[in-house]
């Protein structure tokens, strides 16, 4: 018996050694999956740099199930929207951040996942910063196969009482390094999330925000059309004035 608490509590200590491991940030491909670990700007300096934007957003718009609307009342989320231009190649970073806004249904709510849309083809290495605000961040990221959607779940989910009393669980700042340098409030972001306590269990509640700062990609500025057609009358006038 004692032998097997041993290894009950070694396990549990590996466990939470991972959870608090400090990891490089996971390249998030179109189509992949990867373990989310969160890192520090401390021992990942590319992470480090000067904040663009830092504004907040909050949900406008939530999807309940019909069936729920009478008893649900109302639940709306912050969106920390930064981004941060990285030190070490001036590329973005986008870093949201869920925040606990308020909850007036009858039920504390349970965050499950996130997902953002606007990312296109842009690369991304993908991670979170356990050296800033929050009490948790996600287990594992996922990509849509043309790239555009991200999709964070937490497999230990942000605890949300329905109350201003109590634990009010927020999520550590996400940090998606890609390779744009400029970036626009084009983007959305969904919280998805279930009722503890609902009667029918596992029924999903959706909280949407728009606005969310997403990469782009360098203006170009067209040439208008008028301009290659003067060069040409230039160039015929040139001519025609040589043969004379």
């Amino acid at each position: 018996m004692k032998t097997k608490i041993v290894t009950c509590l070694t396990v549990l200590a590996f466990a939470s050694g991972l959870a608090v491991a400090d990891a490089d940030a996971a390249t998030l491909a179109p189509g992949d999956t990867i373990l989310m670990n969160g890192s520090t700007a401390a021992s990942h300096p590319e992470l480090g740099g000067v904040v663009q934007q830092d504004q907040m957003l909050v949900t406008n718009e939530q999807q309940v199930p019909p069936e729920a609307a009478p008893f649900f009342n109302f639940a709306d989320f912050n969106v920390q929207n930064r981004v941060v231009r990285s030190d070490a190649d001036g590329t973005m970073i986008f870093a949201p951040r869920i925040m606990f806004s308020r909850n007036v249904t009858p039920y504390p709510l349970l965050v499950n996942r996130v997902d953002i849309w606007g990312f296109g083809d842009f690369e991304i290495d993908a991670t979170y910063r356990t050296d800033g605000l929050g009490d948790r961040g996600p287990t594992n990221g996922s990509r849509s196969a043309g790239g555009d959607m991200l999709s964070f779940d937490f497999g230990f989910p942000l605890f949300i009482n329905n109350s201003f009393v109590g634990p009010q669980e927020e999520s550590y700042f996400f940090s998606l390094k890609t390779d744009a340098t400029k970036f626009e409030n084009t983007g959305r972001l969904s919280i998805f999330a279930t009722a503890l306590g609902d009667p029918v269990p596992g029924r999903e509640y959706r909280f949407d925000v728009g606005g969310l700062a997403v990469p782009t990609a360098v203006a170009v500025v067209p040439v208008p059309a008028s301009l290659p057609l003067l060069a040409i009358a230039l160039c015929w006038m040139g001519l025609c004035r040589r043969r004379a």
